[in-house]
């Protein structure tokens, strides 16, 4: 079933994904804006959430593609 604990602890122990930083940087960009958007008047806890961790993750990602690129493991 692909909503038991089982299947997520799976999917959470797959390596993240590191795009090439140029795709990095578009998607950072991107995920900012939609973040930036937010009401902070209006918006709920998740929401709130939701568009940290996305600006979360995508610094992760741009940070990997720059260690990729620089030699770094």
């Amino acid at each position: 079933m692909q909503s038991s604990i089982a299947y997520t602890d799976r999917l959470l122990a797959l390596p993240p994904v590191n795009p090439p930083l140029g795709i990095a940087v578009a998607h950072a960009r991107d995920v900012l804006d939609r973040a930036l958007a937010v009401d902070m008047e209006l918006a709920d806890s998740c929401t709130v959430a939701r568009e940290f961790g996305g600006v979360c993750e995508s610094l992760r990602q741009v940070l990997a593609a720059l260690d990729a690129e620089d030699g770094h493991a």
